[in-house]
């Protein structure tokens, strides 16, 4: 998203917010920061365990708005002693999200099939499709309304994705996999590579396995950078709807995985693992095979 030149008064941002303001409502706002980096004219939000050390982080703003819960306000009589001023509402991390998108806007896409993407001529290509320079669409693959392939993404034979997704440089999607509706693939991620299966052969030492299977990814799925979802040994690897995937995360194959869960970077799931609905893994998380 780009920044919008835009500028917006308190009192403006409060009434959009439907939320009481303390101070200025005068103050002539021109964007976003974090706490950590607050500066004159920016709006901020301030999220802490107490009372006390939100006001430790107040006292020390310039002149600008900050978001507070009602449980972090401080007495009327301190308030006035502030440069900042203040909007009082029931989240203010879901308030400043809010505000996002008044202050940014998507970058505009152009909705054409680059002259220099190679499409296979049986492959099916909705309208409104936007398809970068160097990707390459596999024989009997189905691209959905409104979907965005950037640059150099490869989607391979047979592969189905739905309406309204957003696929990112350096993507691969191997052959017949699906994805749903609505779906965001960060860079350089792969999905449905072979799954890592090998037998003891007496002969060869390693045999390996054939993954035969494939990868359903369901709706509003977003899956990170350089994450990797392995293709099923038979049958399919699962995404349920809703969950979030960071970067740099490894999902086996066989793996079927609940609804609107979060999955945070670097966690390795092994093959067989089955999560259910909601459920949460930490940075770093390593799951055990047929758990």
């Amino acid at each position: 998203m780009k920044p919008i030149k835009i500028l917006l008064s308190a009192q403006q941002i409060a009434d959009a917010l439907k939320a009481p303001l303390h101070g200025n409502p005068d103050l002539i706002l021109n964007g976003l920061c974090p706490l950590n980096s607050a500066e004159a004219g920016l709006v901020t939000f301030i999220r802490s365990r107490s009372p006390s050390s939100a006001w430790r982080s107040l006292i020390k703003l310039p002149e600008m708005l900050v978001l507070v819960e009602q449980s972090l306000l401080p007495e009327l009589e301190a308030i006035r002693s502030l440069k900042c001023s203040l909007v009082v509402v029931p989240n203010a991390q879901r308030a400043f999200v809010d505000l996002i998108e008044k202050f940014f806007e998507p970058e505009p896409i152009l909705r054409e099939i680059h002259p220099k993407a190679i499409i296979d001529p049986s492959a099916s290509i909705a309208s409104d499709v936007a398809i970068g320079a160097f990707c390459s669409v596999g024989p009997g693959a189905k691209i959905g309304t409104g979907t965005v392939l950037h640059n150099s993404v490869t989607i391979c034979r047979d592969v189905s994705i739905g309406r309204d997704c957003e696929i990112f440089s350096g993507v691969v999607v191997r052959e017949g996999c699906i994805l749903g509706n609505a779906c965001i693939v960060h860079n350089n991620s792969v999905i449905g590579a072979d799954g890592f299966g090998y037998l003891p052969d007496p002969t060869l030492g390693i045999r390996k396995v054939p993954q035969v299977g494939i990868v359903v990814i369901e709706d509003r799925v977003e899956i990170g950078a350089n994450s990797n979802i392995d293709r099923a040994a038979v049958g399919s690897t699962r995404i349920g709807s809703g969950t979030k995937i960071d970067n740099q995360v490894q999902i086996g194959h066989n793996v079927t995985i609940g609804s609107n869960c979060l999955i945070c970077a670097q966690v390795g799931i092994a093959g067989s693992v089955t999560l259910g609905v909601g459920v949460v893994l930490g940075g770093g998380t390593g799951i055990a095979d047929h758990l």
